[in-house]
């Protein structure tokens, strides 16, 4: 899990959905892992391929990410 605060969106799935149209990496809302889903509006959670190259794209595709 990681903490997107500074990225400036409202949701954590706001911020899910941003990541798969525009970046091209998934993530998991972090609200899905809580019962209370206020809990975790303000994380994600990556879950890591198991093949280098896949995981050096993803790190490119990462670096794309505007910061507000």
């Amino acid at each position: 899990m990681t903490d997107i605060a500074g990225f400036g969106f409202p949701s954590d799935t706001d911020f899910a959905t941003f990541m798969v149209d525009k970046i091209g990496v998934a993530a998991v809302p972090g609200s899905s892992f809580y019962r209370n889903s206020g809990y975790g509006t303000q994380q994600i959670r990556f879950c890591f391929c198991k093949n280098y190259e896949t995981l050096e794209e993803a790190g490119k595709r990462l670096s794309r990410i505007p910061r507000h």
